[in-house]
Order: structure tokens, then C-alpha cells, then sequence
């Protein structure tokens, strides 16, 4: 992994360690991690659940002529909730990946996991695993048997992952988010939209929600750090409770 931009002779990632510990002396690492961890996992649900709306609402549209007649009755009010939906897929995603440094993003959650080794010990997972089950005692010792804790490889691994997904953002969809429904600069996007394709963007959720559950697993099962395909697709509930939807609008069921 590279080293950041620098700005004013401090690069990003001696910016993001400088805040992580300022924010150390207020608030312990393990709760911090826990935290960050949870919004990360928030802004993905947000993100998935909109973009999957979104592509499910245009799916059905297609293959369904009474959705499709359904949309075009009251267009407005379809486009302007649909487009809503699709924008706040792309926000939350942008602060997933943004690189202020006192923001909320995956960058400064894998950093703090990096920096506090400590938080993933088996002294650690051990007093979590005591407070959360009040029969630990009985199984804790067997359990602690199998615990991985990360080394050096395990976070160049994860950040590779990051990296690699930070490049798909980055090609178009960071300029969607920011010319558009951050800012809604005067441009011309017309280039970004041609980059833009669905799959690409379904797998670049579905990546990140690989990449959250490795980060909980880490931190509450001791379990080592793969990023194994998910058995379905991140936003496989969002689909089908939107294909539901749709079918008590318009009467009739909706093609997958």
C-alpha cells in the first residue's frame, strides 16, 4: 500500500493515524473500531438498499406492462422518488469512501483495526466472548483453541481489497456523487454516465458488504480475514420485498 498524497508536507494516511489518535484520548480503541464499524455497516445498508430498489423498480418496468403503465401515470412523482432513491445510494456510498479525514469512512475503520492490533487479541476476544454469554466458562477454553489473530499479511490483504474497489468508485460513480448530487455542479456528465453499468456497481456493494462482515467476524469470532463470494447477492431481501411491493400495486406478479 502506497503512501497518500501529501498536503501541506502531511500525507493523508499521517493525517488519518494523527486524528485516530486524538480521538484515542477520548474514547477507547475497541469502542471506537466497534463504532466506526457500525456506521460503516449502516451507510452499506443504505447504499444496497436504495441501488437495489432502484434497479428493481427499472427491471420491472421493463418486463411488467402494467408496472410500466404504473410508472408513466404518475411520472412525476415516479421519477423524483426513484431518482431520490438512486442519489442517496451514491451519497452514502460517497462517504463510505471519502478520504476527509475527520470523516466517517472505510479508510479510517481499516486504519484503526491496523493500528489497535491489541483489539483483536485472544486476551480481548476473550473478555468480550465472557461478557456476552454468561456460560462461557464452559466452552471459552475450546473456543480460544481456533482464534486467528491478523497479522501484517491479513491488512495488506484487506487493504489491496480496498484499494482495488476505491479505483472502481473512483472511475465514475465519485464524479456522479460529487458533481452531481453533492454539489450539482454545472458540467457535463454525459462521459460519467456512459462508465456507469449496474453490474459493476451490484459488485462493488456486494464487495464491500464481504469486507464488513470479514471486519465483524475479526472482531467478534476471532475468525481469520476471507473474502469469500457471498451466498446471495447483497441486495437479494431489497429485491424481493420491492418486487412484493410492486405486485400489491399493480395486482399482478413481478418477473425476477
Amino acid at each position: 500500500m502506497g503512501t497518500r498524497a501529501v498536503l501541506g508536507g502531511e500525507s493523508e494516511d499521517q493525517a488519518a493515524e494523527a486524528f485516530i489518535a486524538a480521538s484515542r484520548k477520548m474514547i477507547d480503541p475497541e469502542t471506537e473500531f466497534e463504532r466506526e464499524l457500525q456506521i460503516f455497516g449502516d451507510d452499506l445498508v443504505v447504499a444496497i438498499q436504495c441501488f437495489y430498489v432502484w434497479l428493481t423498480v427499472h427491471a420491472a418496468a421493463r418486463k411488467n406492462r402494467n408496472v410500466y403503465d404504473l410508472l408513466n401515470r404518475d411520472a412525476g412523482f415516479w421519477n423524483l422518488a426513484v431518482g431520490s432513491i438512486q442519489a442517496n445510494s451514491l451519497i452514502a456510498l460517497g462517504r463510505i469512501f471519502d478520504t476527509h479525514r475527520q470523516s466517517h469512512n472505510v479508510k479510517r475503520l481499516l486504519k484503526l483495526a491496523e493500528l489497535n492490533i491489541a483489539i483483536f487479541s485472544k486476551v480481548a476476544l476473550r473478555k468480550r466472548k465472557n461478557k456476552q454469554s454468561a456460560n462461557a466458562h464452559e466452552w471459552i477454553d475450546n473456543y480460544m483453541r481456533n482464534v486467528h489473530v491478523p497479522t501484517a499479511s491479513d491488512f495488506k490483504r484487506l487493504w489491496s481489497f480496498v484499494d482495488a474497489r476505491r479505483k472502481v468508485y473512483g472511475s465514475c460513480y465519485k464524479q456522479l456523487r460529487d458533481r452531481v448530487y453533492a454539489h450539482k455542479e454545472r458540467t457535463d456528465i454525459t462521459g460519467f454516465v456512459a462508465k456507469t453499468n449496474t453490474r459493476e456497481l451490484g459488485r462493488l456493494l456486494s464487495d464491500l458488504q464481504k469486507l464488513h462482515n470479514v471486519l465483524w467476524d475479526l472482531l467478534q469470532n476471532g475468525r481469520k480475514p476471507r473474502l469469500s463470494p457471498l451466498r446471495h447477492s447483497a441486495g437479494h431481501r431489497i429485491k424481493r420485498d420491492t418486487r412484493k411491493f410492486l405486485k400489491l400495486l399493480v395486482g399482478s406478479s413481478i418477473s425476477r
